[in-house]
């Protein structure tokens, strides 16, 4: 009988041990692909970013555009919407702050500015937005901001 013990704890030390090792290659690659999805969006924030400062440049030089070039910043408009969409059918959505008031844990500040009659830590303008996984609760990049600091 202690042969078939002694067989049977080898086995059951094999099977741990596979298990173990199994467990070790499985959250490995979870780590893996999480950290190439994050690359991809926030090589997708980039291409936003581009789209966002293009938009920019068109509403300044809009009232000069011909037809051919209204219908170009059009589709490029139509682009940038479908790449929002995308993310956020990803549950990937800009950060907004409904109270106008910067959170370190969804923004990282980049310039400050004083003014008087404005409460500090108040935003001034958004530099880059952020942009958070709901559904995970996760922020992907942080908003860079410029907000008011009054000495």
């Amino acid at each position: 009988m202690s042969k078939k013990k002694e067989f049977l704890k080898e086995k059951f030390i094999g099977f741990q041990v596979k298990i173990a090792e199994l467990t070790h290659a499985l959250q490995e690659q979870e780590n893996s692909f999480q950290a190439r999805e994050k690359d991809l969006y926030l090589n997708l924030f980039e291409i936003l970013d581009a789209f966002e400062n293009l938009d920019q440049t068109m509403v300044a030089k809009e009232n000069r555009f011909d037809k051919t070039t209204r219908r170009l910043a059009k589709n490029i408009r139509s682009i940038r919407k479908k790449l929002v969409r995308l993310l956020k059918t990803c549950h990937i959505v800009q950060i907004e702050f409904s109270n106008n008031i910067a959170d370190m844990d969804y923004c990282k500040v980049v310039d400050t500015q004083e003014s008087t009659d404005i409460a500090n830590e108040t935003i001034l303008s958004v530099v880059k937005n952020g942009y958070i996984d709901k559904n995970k609760k996760i922020v992907l990049r942080k908003a860079e901001v410029i907000t008011v600091l009054n000495g």
